[in-house]
């Protein structure tokens, strides 16, 4: 393992403590812990690429600076800036689309077997970062810092490494690139949730038609919901009162808690506003040391089940 690779782990361990740390406490992280992890993180990319770009060409560094400005236009948008700072950011939008389009024209397939698949790595550090801007603005209950981290990590730790010589990857050759081996590892822990609840409520006995939502919460006084960090899965629609299947992030929880109470539920069912940090930094030092579990785990197993 290379002393830069030691060095990101490092960094990244700090990085995702931190944040798993003030997310337990208060749901909040704020976007300096982000901010300052893929300043870090882009300098030791530049670093890397320095030393390899000639292998490639001009069009590596063109998709060094478009993944740049898409990662930081999560952060920049709010910050409030003057007339010349938003025209200089407004530029520099510009030239990230422009260097993107460059990037498309120039950049030579064969190139993807050069250093072991490197190119690949490269290339997936902005589609993981796309993936996150989707997932925040389609998904059900994703936070904004829970999106940061991963496009930080993407930055952060964009090639594999690990600590071990018996690191499992998905395929012989190499696997995923590495960014997303730690996302995939830290969906694969979330999957633990939904079964401790399921084993949870069923010896509290918590068992109620549709049944569904063991897997996804529990039963909790109104009172001490409201002051706990968890949203209502039992809403007022119409005139019922109705379990819901997904619960949106932006939902106002203290109406819906007003509504239940209208409505004589002293009792409802929640859901947790689970830290997702917390889990994706445990899936950021298991990577480390014992490389792809997700693909071990669930897509071997299913992929040897078909065939």
């Amino acid at each position: 393992m290379a002393d830069i690779d030691i060095l990101r782990f490092l960094i990244g361990i700090v990085m995702l403590s931190y944040g798993s740390w003030l997310d337990f406490k208060t749901r909040r992280v704020p976007n300096y812990v982000w901010i300052y992890g893929g300043i870090l993180g882009s300098l030791m990319l530049i670093y890397e690429v320095s030393k390899i770009w000639e292998d490639y060409g001009f069009y590596l560094w063109a998709l060094l600076f478009a993944t740049f400005t898409l990662f930081f236009n999560s952060f920049v948008d709010e910050y409030v800036l003057d007339k010349n700072q938003a025209q200089l950011w407004k530029a520099s939008q510009v030239l990230a689309i422009l260097c993107s389009f460059y990037f498309i024209f120039e950049f030579n397939p064969e190139d993807i077997s050069k250093n072991n698949y490197q190119m690949i790595d490269f290339i997936a550090i902005p589609l993981l970062i796309i993936l996150m801007y989707i997932w925040f603005y389609f998904g059900p209950t994703i936070g904004g810092a829970d999106v940061k981290a991963i496009m930080t990590i993407s930055l952060l730790t964009p090639f594999s490494f690990s600590f071990t010589d018996e690191s499992l990857t998905a395929f012989e050759s190499r696997g995923f690139p590495y960014p997303f081996v730690i996302f995939m590892n830290s969906l694969l822990l979330y999957l633990l949730i939904p079964i401790g609840l399921a084993i949870f409520n069923i010896l509290k006995g918590n068992l109620e038609s549709p049944f569904f939502q063991i897997f996804f919460g529990t039963k909790m006084e109104l009172d001490k919901a409201r002051e706990s960090f968890v949203w209502p899965m039992q809403q007022v629609v119409g005139d019922k009162v109705v379990m819901v299947a997904l619960v949106k992030h932006k939902l106002d929880s203290d109406e819906e808690w007003n509504k239940l109470e209208k409505y004589g539920v002293d009792n409802p069912w929640i859901t947790f506003k689970i830290p997702y940090i917390i889990p994706l930094g445990l899936s950021f030092a298991l990577s480390a040391f014992y490389g792809d579990l997700f693909s071990a785990t669930i897509v071997e197993p299913l992929n040897s089940f078909f065939n």
